[in-house]
């Protein structure tokens, strides 16, 4: 079996085995100079709490035969201790100014080190070229007091009008937010890693109380990059997102590599990762365990396609665990900018409500388009619903309104999104408690070109079974057992494909 070395860094490494099995491996013991270090169970590790500038042999043992290499951890030009700043790491005291202070007084290559302890913090800026470290035990916490909490204002205009920039954004639009615990603005060259913890206390912050309700601002993000370039994510674990844990917003070259994402079940809208009008982003080795989505790739609503108008492509999602949450990768309903490109090979989703999930509707607009899915080598646990794509999705203030719900045939027209290209093949489904494939295109927008071979679906058994609508949209009779509904959908392929259980297939 072969190692793919995915970063070195000062403290330490992150590699893939080349496996063709789904997130999980093996229990592999790995060795470190002839020293045992630790026992690994999946197919992609992170080491970030060695030495620096040190020579390490690797040995893992429990596969077929042994494997070894070597690596050498980097030497770093700077590492800045936030306790250099009087940052307390009490928890009780207020480390903002401590934090920042060291990141922007850090020379361009540094590493700024946060070491272990509770930093209270209301919010943490990044810097083009310095990296920040959080050493095993270090947990960031964000205040509660929402007072303190600085406000990005959503949309600015020039002096003249004549130009505009944009700080932050909610569900597709560029409104007003509490500034994220962690913020980056044109910021690019920086690697957030190690074995510690963002923490965005959305559970003890009130946070979650009437989700859907601006006070004074919307809720912050655990992560909100703006308009940034080359940027990684490694190792640590975001929790407890006031909303969405990570997100980008018109990013380029965004690495997220063995990040543990996890929120209480049914916390409001805490998304996992959610990149949105983003080029190239790679999501690799990850597990979410969240109240929302696991991963939902976004492109604005129609007011970001008519003025600012950038598609999300090339999205990489690969050896990641979708556990719980309602969609494991979702793609929209904000997707008014496009979506080209989506990738999802070797992962496991397991008791999510949807497996794949996508979610359109009339009003969207031209550029609305969905273009190049690919799901390859995926295994689905209790999955709900395996594949759902919906063109009637029911959200938004006019969510119930005739335009959006009505299947009657409409002229196509400048609101009207198009969805096509999609390849679904080696898929293992067991123990589906819902439906296996559910696509509902528009009459006058019909899904094109879907493909589905070489996979297997096995049904749950009778008292498992959960019969509703796959989809979150109006007027669709239910049908008990449903196993395959296609509506308004034109060259498809559904072939070579093996069902276990009852399945009532109508297309």
């Amino acid at each position: 079996m072969k190692i793919n070395m995915l970063k070195v860094t000062a403290f330490g490494f992150i590699f893939e085995l080349d496996s063709c099995s789904c997130y999980f491996a093996e229990n592999l013991n790995i060795y470190l100079n002839g020293q045992f270090y630790m026992t690994m169970n999946t197919n992609v590790c992170s080491l970030l709490s060695l030495k620096s500038d040190t020579a390490y042999e690797v040995l893992i043992k429990g596969l077929n035969e042994d494997i070894i290499f070597s690596v050498r951890t980097l030497k770093p030009d700077f590492v800045i201790n936030v306790k250099d700043y009087n940052a307390t790491g009490n928890g009780v005291a207020c480390d903002t100014s401590a934090i920042n202070m060291a990141i922007y007084t850090a020379p361009v290559g540094s590493i700024v080190y946060i070491p272990p302890g509770k930093y209270l913090v209301d919010q943490v800026l990044l810097k083009s070229g310095v990296d920040i470290y959080l050493e095993r035990g270090a947990v960031i916490c964000q205040s509660t007091n929402r007072q303190k909490l600085a406000v990005l204002k959503g949309y600015q205009k020039n002096y003249d009008h004549s130009d505009t920039t944009i700080n932050a954004s909610w569900e597709g639009h560029p409104l007003d937010c509490y500034a994220s615990l962690i913020y980056g603005k044109d910021v690019e060259n920086i690697h957030i890693f190690g074995e510690g913890v963002i923490d965005g206390n959305g559970d003890i912050g009130g946070f979650w109380q009437n989700p859907k309700v601006k006070n004074i601002a919307f809720r912050p993000k655990n992560i909100f990059l703006v308009h940034c370039k080359n940027i990684e994510i490694s190792g640590i674990t975001s929790m407890n997102s006031a909303s969405w844990n990570i997100h980008p917003f018109y990013c380029d070259d965004v690495i997220l590599r063995c990040l543990k994402v996890e929120s209480i079940e049914d916390s409001p809208n805490t998304d996992g990762i959610n990149p949105e009008s983003c080029h190239n982003v790679d999501i690799i080795g990850c597990h979410f365990s969240v109240g929302d989505d696991c991963i939902a790739i976004k492109a604005g609503k129609y007011y970001m396609s008519t003025a600012h108008l950038r598609p999300t492509r090339n999205v990489n999602i690969r050896q990641c665990f979708m556990e719980k949450g309602h969609g494991g990768v979702v793609i929209g309903s904000e997707m008014s900018c496009g979506v080209y490109n989506t990738s999802v090979s070797h992962c496991l989703f397991r008791e999510t409500d949807r497996g794949l999930r996508i979610k359109t509707r009339r009003g969207r607009g031209k550029e609305a388009i969905i273009d190049g899915i690919t799901f390859q080598n995926v295994k689905m646990e209790r999955v709900k619903h395996c594949f759902v794509v919906n063109m009637f999705y029911n959200c938004d203030p006019d969510g119930k309104s005739d335009y959006v719900r009505s299947k009657a045939f409409r002229i196509r027209d400048e609101m009207t999104p198009t969805i096509k290209n999609m390849s679904l093949s080696k898929i293992i489904a067991e123990e589906i408690t819902g439906s296996a494939i559910f696509i509902y295109g528009l009459p006058e927008s019909q899904v094109t070109g879907v493909e589905v071979n070489s996979s297997t679906f096995s049904f749950a058994d009778d008292s498992q079974r959960v019969h509703e609508c796959p989809a979150m949209m109006d007027d669709f009779e239910i049908i008990n057992d449903l196993g395959i509904y296609i509506k308004n959908a034109e060259n498809m392929c559904i072939e070579n494909n093996h069902i276990i259980g009852r399945a009532i297939c109508k297309y």
